[in-house]
Parts: C-alpha cells; structure tokens; sequence
C-alpha cells in the first residue's frame, strides 16, 4: 500500500504505518494472542477518533475493510462495537460491517448514526428477519424505514417495534401490526401498551387477548374455571367500553374481586393505582370503595366532583401520600372532565385543600360518611 502521500507530521501517518506493518493485513488479523489482539484494537480505536483530513479518512477505511475482511469474527466483533458509537465513522466502513455477519452487523445496525434512511432501507430489502430486528430497535427511525419493517410481516421485528418505546409509530405501522398482532399475544401486549393505538383497533385487540387467555384457562384450569373466564370478560368488557360518568359503578363481582383483594391484605394503594394505568375505572372505583368502607355509588360521587375535595379526604383520611393522591386524581380526570383536559385550577385546589386539611378531620369527615351510610340502609 502506498503511504507516501501522507504528511510525515500528520499524528495518522505512524498510526496507519503502525497498524499496516504489524498484521501486514494477513497476520495480526487473525492472530488470537491477546497482545496482537490489544494492539489491533488499540491502533484501531485512535484512529478511529482522531480528526482527520478526507484523503486520510479514505485511507483508513481501505485499510480497516481489509482488516475486517480477513479478521476472525469475535474480533469484527469487538471493532464493530466501537464503530457504531464513533459519528464520523467512514460510510463506506460502517456498511462493510453493516452487511456482514449478523453477529457482527448487529451494533452498528442498532446504534449507528452514519446509517441514513436509504442506507437502512437497503440492509433491510437485501438482509433477512435478523437485520430487521436489529434496525427495528433503534432509539430513532424516521417514518419510511418504520413502515417499510412494518410490511415485512415480520412477527419478532413486530415485537421489537412495538416494545421500543423511543419511537413514536406511524399510523400505517400502527395498521400493520395490529393486523399481525391478531395472529400472536405475544405482539398483542405491547401493541395495546403504545399511546398511538386507536381505540376501535385497541378494542378488537383486547377481544383476541380476552379469547386467547379464556382458552388457555379452559384447558389448563379445572378449578373455578368458570369464574376465571368470567372475570376475564369483565376485565375485557372494562378495558374497551366507552362509559358515561353515571356508568362508573362497578359490578357486584368487581366487588367481591376487592373484597378477596382486602381479605388477604392485598388491597394496596400499589395495587389500586395499577388498576387506574391500566384504565380500569370502575374496578377501581370498587377496590376504593373497599379500602374506605364508602359505598361504591359514593366513591363514583366523589370521582365527579371538579374541585376534588372528597377524594382529598379520603386519601388523606386513609394517610395515601400526597403524590399518590395527585396520581389518582389525574388517572381519574376522564371521570370528572368527560375526556377533557386535566384543569389546572381545579386540580391546584384540590392539592391546596389536600394539604390544608387534618388527617383526623379527614377520618371524622369520613366516619361521619360511613355513618350516614349505615343510617339509610
């Protein structure tokens, strides 16, 4: 290899020497000694991070494409690491390394950001499942290259676009996975997770991982087999029916659900503000009702109201935290706003009179709601 034009003052030029006459490309490359290895890989990474002028930046990746056509493959390996976090890598480098083996392509493909739209485009129309994959858990893909692993119809390169919660899904990749996810839980899960599902398709979803999950308690429970498929229905029912405020009363098996939850001391304000992620309203609205002893019908009452002083007093009546009292209040806003926005005002009045009031005020307020409970019944 002609070295010449190199500027002898240039901090490259012993570094390439260095690494050109030390493995003469054929040696050092495929030398398993640990010290040929440390000495290749140390060559390599000050290269690699030096500021270099083009002619030098096009020698080093003639050299480097040679190294890595004739290097062992833990060692691509471990150069493909440090390529795929360097941003001024040679293009020409990362896609030799890109379109090898997968093992080796794999960091590159996952964390490159020398890779441009069209570069992925065309790893993903000339490589198999496993490229997708890779290129599928990017931190960031711009809205063509999401789409077009989408279409694939790739179950796992699914399952990894719908688990990478650093992308926001385009509506046609939406679409396409939604279809796959009919065909697979597996994909169902996560899918049902994103923000960007549309309700109507979120719907259909829940219903195939209702029916999924009777069946396999069919088959694998003899035992109150029944009332697990009837709890699943409800569960199902919940999770895509569109309620009115006045809708928000749970079901007497809700009830008895809440009732074995505080029976065996599981009734925790962990387990009830899971319940509200999960939008589970009126199975909250239950366990609630349970944990303060108020009737569900008043626990729903209490929901509505905008200026949440009744929730503020049941919360700080049972000592809930004050930041687990806000989180139930913003899980609940659909109860009180009817889908709106949560409103400030109304939510900082809540917090002022949550802080303002006494925990034994708050138990007498509630003793004295009990009571009258009692009283009418």
């Amino acid at each position: 290899m002609d070295l010449s034009f190199l500027d002898k003052s240039s901090a490259v030029t012993p570094l390439l020497v260095r690494l050109y006459d030390n493995h003469k490309l054929d040696g050092l490359a495929k030398d398993k000694k640990p010290l040929a290895r440390a000495e290749l890989t140390s060559a390599v990474s000050e290269l690699m991070e030096m500021d270099v002028t083009p002619r030098e930046s096009e020698l080093i990746a003639d050299v480097l494409i040679e190294l890595m056509r004739q290097a062992e493959t833990d060692l691509r390996q471990a150069l493909s690491e440090h390529i795929s976090v360097i941003e001024n890598a040679p293009l020409r480098l990362v896609l030799q390394v890109a379109n090898d083996d997968i093992e080796v392509a794999q960091p590159v493909l996952k964390r490159s950001s020398v890779l441009k739209d069209l570069d992925l485009i065309y790893i993903i129309k000339s490589h198999g499942p496993e490229y997708w994959q890779a290129i599928a858990s990017r931190k960031t893909l711009n809205d063509q290259v999401m789409n077009i692993l989408a279409d694939t119809g790739d179950l796992e390169t699914g399952i990894v676009l719908a688990e990478n919660m650093n992308l926001k899904l385009t509506e046609h990749t939406v679409l396409a996975l939604s279809g796959l996810a009919q065909q697979s839980e597996k994909l169902a899960r996560p899918l049902l997770r994103r923000e960007e599902m549309p309700s109507e398709i979120a719907s259909r979803l829940y219903q195939f991982v209702g029916q999924e999950l009777k069946q396999f308690i069919a088959q694998n429970y003899e035992v109150d087999s029944a009332v697990l498929i009837d709890a699943v229905d409800e569960v199902v029912l919940e999770l895509t029916e569109t309620e009115e405020i006045n809708e928000f009363v749970p079901t007497s098996s809700m009830m008895k659900a809440s009732a074995r939850f505080k029976e065996k001391d599981l009734l925790t304000i962990q387990l009830m503000l899971g319940t509200l992620r999960r939008g589970q309203i009126r199975s909250f609205v239950a366990q609630f009702a349970k944990f303060t002893d108020l009737e569900p019908e008043t626990i729903a009452e209490i929901l509505t109201q905008p200026n949440g002083q009744g929730l503020a007093v049941a919360c700080k009546a049972f000592k809930i935290l004050k930041a687990d009292f806000v989180t139930i209040y913003l899980l609940t806003n659909r109860v009180r706003n009817k889908g709106k926005m949560v409103d400030l005002k109304d939510m900082t009045r809540a917090v002022n009179y949550f802080n303002r009031i006494e925990p034994d005020v708050a138990m007498n307020i509630m003793k004295s709601s009990i009571a009258d409970q009692l009283k009418d019944f």
